[in-house]
């Protein structure tokens, strides 16, 4: 989900302590129980989004409906599906008039497939982020106090000075590992400061998981073993699973979600992938046979529950999903329902002269502004050419600021070069999507 964790966005105790006697019994309540209590919760953020956002309230004026007329899980289709396109044009707009009361904060997606996007979470929403990562690592046996470990990519970036390798943050019991510094030669150190920690719990973006795992293989290091590798932000994908859990000792529990919060699935150490009735409404679109007909595809339409102040009703999300062709039940024993696999975003690797694997390019966006859109190529072992489609803000101190931040990404051996294009220059993927990295494999793979 890539949410940046601050302390003081989830002092909300009272939320926290409330939900989490919630969200403890929810797994093992019957589906009818469960979808009881979801409707509930619907009919409050319908009557929320009507009352308080402008593009909900004209939505439902120009369909003549009112929030009377969305009770249940049948009752919504009536409404519209909400694109991202249609989200980010719909700007101030899908934001609560009054959303100053409720501790707003605001994150910003990375834009790794397409356009960033500005989005803003109340009290509730953070107390539910909290709750709900704190219910699946318990899956795991994690209990609130023990260390763990997580590879970041934002915080040493920006980090003035001091050891650029890992950060201890006591009072979360939290040791930061720098997903820019993953290399054989950096991954004794990495496997030293878990130790130092005892870190028992690592959580990670898949591919940043998996090149720390692959690259103290490669060392021959051997780190103790864990109690369980949580793995967000992407698709997981067989191989990393098998390097992974090699190396950590333990078992990879993947979760799903994205920033929009509307949509969370996670995995039991039975392998179950779990929907979490509880956190939001996921519904299934355009579903058809998978090509060898043994299960079955579909796109996703999530709906939260929590956020007051820019919810997001019906939303249209960017993955593919797997279903089986029969409901099933998980030996675990916990009663949400079960996908077989997700198939979605993953983020391109760029590999460094000098052997680190660099999965953070695609966040260099959110500290220069006036462009309209930056791609990031690398068209050799050691050229890397930032594509920029200027707009008008965009001068020679962002242009610079832009090229800095890269080669502090990258280090003094990659050549970094800022070329200034038109839209038409961007490299597109075969299915036409735009991706914000270009690896070189890929890169040499799209030339004549």
């Amino acid at each position: 989900m890539g949410l940046a964790f601050r302390l003081r966005d989830y002092l909300h105790p009272i939320l926290i302590g409330r939900l989490w006697q919630e969200f403890k019994q929810n797994p093992w309540l019957p589906p009818d129980e469960l979808q009881r209590r979801q409707e509930t919760r619907l009919q409050g953020i319908i009557s929320r989004a009507y009352e308080a956002v402008p593009y909900y309230r004209k939505l439902f004026d120009e369909a003549r409906l009112k929030p009377a007329d969305i009770q249940t899980l049948d009752d919504l289709p009536r409404l519209p599906v909400l694109s991202k396109k249609k989200a980010l044009a719909a700007g101030l707009e899908l934001r609560a008039k009054d959303r100053a009361r409720f501790h707003t904060v605001e994150h910003h997606t990375s834009g790794t497939s397409g356009e960033p996007f500005s989005l803003l979470r109340d009290k509730h929403a953070n107390a539910l982020e909290f709750v709900y990562y704190w219910r699946h690592w318990s899956w795991a046996d994690y209990r609130l106090g023990d260390s763990f470990a997580m590879l970041v990519r934002r915080h040493f970036l920006t980090r003035p000075s001091g050891d650029d390798t890992s950060h201890w943050q006591p009072h979360l019991r939290r040791l930061l590992l720098n997903c820019n510094q993953i290399s054989p030669s950096m991954a004794g150190a990495m496997a030293r400061a878990m130790e130092r920690k005892r870190c028992k719990f690592l959580k990670a973006g898949a591919t940043a998981a998996y090149h720390l795992a692959l690259s103290m293989h490669e060392a021959g290091i051997r780190p103790p073993p864990l109690r369980a590798v949580i793995s967000t932000d992407e698709a997981l994908l067989p191989h990393q699973r098998e390097m992974i859990e090699k190396v950590f000792g333990c078992r990879v529990l993947d979760s799903y979600g994205h920033m929009e919060g509307t949509v969370a699935i996670s995995q039991c150490r039975e392998g179950g992938r779990h929907v979490n009735t509880d956190y939001g409404i996921l519904e299934f679109t355009n579903v058809r046979p998978s090509a060898d007909g043994s299960t079955l595809l579909a796109e996703g339409i999530g709906t939260g529950l929590y956020n007051r102040v820019m919810p997001f009703i019906r939303y249209l999300i960017d993955d593919t999903f797997e279903l089986f062709p029969e409901p099933r039940a998980c030996p675990c024993g916990r009663t949400f329902p079960l996908i077989k696999a997700i198939h979605g975003r993953q983020m391109e690797t760029i590999v460094t002269p000098d052997g680190r694997f660099v999965t953070s390019l695609c966040i260099l966006p959110d500290y220069v502004t006036g462009f309209r859109e930056i791609q990031f190529v690398q068209e050799s072992a050691t050229r890397l050419v930032i594509r920029v489609v200027p707009g008008d803000g965009f001068d020679v101190r962002e242009e610079e600021k832009l090229k800095a931040h890269a080669m502090t990404l990258t280090g003094p051996s990659m050549q970094t070069h800022v070329m200034r294009c038109a839209s038409s220059d961007l490299i597109q993927s075969n299915s036409g999507k735009l991706s914000r990295v270009i690896p070189l494999k890929s890169f040499a793979e799209r030339q004549p």
